[in-house]
């Protein structure tokens, strides 16, 4: 059969598949940080210090070990490559050449320095946006239980008014926790300014029956994964206080927690790219014009022969407010490469979603764009960190000259 027929069939497929009512995608449950997995909160380090290993945490290091398996194949098969290189290694290695000329005819000699920090975060990143892609990569994960979820937020922000209530005195912490006992009908006992774990416990219980009530739940466990039917026929079992102790599965009040989750959808990501990348910019701006000749492009007052500048142009006095406006603006380079990679790819994922629960067969148009838009995100960010280290170490002064 020719393959056309196989794709027609496909699609067909597809469209009769959206048709069916108990097939259908469910709504997702979309948040912008990365969920944490269940159960991780109690791991050595990665609980205790980073709070539980979030699947945005785990594409990221996925990502990191597609890279580091690539190097060390292609750096093995670099020692063995014939003079004329087939497959892979001959597709990378033209990529890589590719690349290397394009940065030079931005940085020109500087180029050494620079490229080895081009190419790594355009790779990092690329894989990293089009793991989204993959099928199953961000909807097969762990049920969570939703009401348990809100509990713990709510936990925190208790936490957060007692040490609010600590730092105006004690008559501020005993109002806050009578507030608490008269709310939830229990005796709250503190531990070093903290709920003790007995009293935590009994609260997320009762807020869990709280919001379990409400029924925010999207989702239900089956045998299939199912729309929520907004079902109250099953009742969670109560203890002898009437808390709830255990939940059906067929409660309309459960989710999925995906293992993985494309790493540029979560803040922390791009930030941490955008720290790295300006951290970089500085070094190379240190390093090719020297401490002085860099700060004066900021501060234009310590470099050399300002007042005499000023005194044969008085227009010059007005470099310390545009030096200041050039500090404010690398600050912010920060905030910008951080948030244009963050918004594109969480915007793709949502886009992604949407379109499954709306329309499934439409995904197929908006996956070609997603593959785009990831492609165009990575090599955008290694572009604007290239033009940046360029515009680094060029002296106001004779830069022009000296990169020519």
């Amino acid at each position: 059969m020719k393959k056309r027929y196989i794709i027609l069939l496909f699609v067909i497929g597809m469209i009769v598949l959206s048709a069916v009512p108990f097939l259908s995608p469910v709504r997702p449950f979309i948040q912008l940080p990365g969920e944490v997995w269940p159960g991780t909160k109690d791991w050595p380090f990665i609980g205790t210090v980073l709070g539980g290993m979030t699947n945005t945490f785990a594409s990221a290091l996925f990502a990191w070990l597609i890279v580091i398996i690539l190097a060390v194949t292609l750096r093995a098969g670099s020692r063995t490559a014939d003079e004329v290189p087939t497959g892979f290694y001959n597709l990378f290695e033209m990529l890589i050449e590719g690349a290397y000329n394009f940065a030079e005819n931005i940085a020109g000699p500087k180029v050494k320095d620079f490229f080895p920090w081009f190419m790594s975060f355009i790779l990092i990143i690329l894989i990293t946006n089009w793991m989204g892609l993959i099928p199953g990569w961000d909807s097969i994960g762990f049920w969570e239980f939703k009401p348990h979820f809100f509990a713990e937020q709510e936990i925190d922000a208790i936490e957060d008014r007692l040490a609010a209530a600590e730092i105006d005195g004690e008559g501020a912490v005993a109002a806050y926790v009578a507030e608490l006992e008269d709310r939830f009908h229990i005796d709250v006992h503190l531990e070093d300014g903290h709920l003790s774990h007995e009293t935590e416990e009994e609260i997320l219980h009762e807020l869990e029956h709280e919001i379990d009530e409400e029924n925010k739940g999207d989702l239900r466990v089956g045998s299939l994964l199912i729309r929520k039917s907004n079902a109250t026929d099953v009742e969670p079992e109560e203890d002898d206080k009437g808390r709830p102790v255990g939940y059906s599965k067929d409660a309309a009040d459960w989710t999925i927690v995906p293992i993985f989750r494309p790493g540029a959808t979560d803040l922390n990501y791009t930030l941490a790219f955008a720290l790295i990348a300006m951290v970089m910019v500085q070094y190379y701006g240190f390093k090719y014009l020297g401490a002085r000749d860099y700060l004066s492009k900021f501060f234009p007052f310590i470099g050399k022969g300002f007042g005499q500048q000023v005194a044969k142009n008085p227009i010059k006095a007005i470099d310390p407010i545009v030096g200041f406006l050039e500090l404010i603006s690398e600050i912010s380079k920060i905030i910008s490469f951080a948030f244009r990679l963050l918004g594109n790819l969480f915007a793709g994922m949502v886009l992604l979603f949407v379109m499954a629960f709306l329309l499934p067969i439409a995904n197929m148009a908006f996956f070609g764009l997603e593959f785009f838009v990831g492609l165009i995100q990575a090599a955008v960010f290694g572009l604007l960190m290239l033009i940046f280290m360029v515009s680094a170490t060029e002296s106001h002064a004779h830069g022009d000259d000296d990169h020519h």
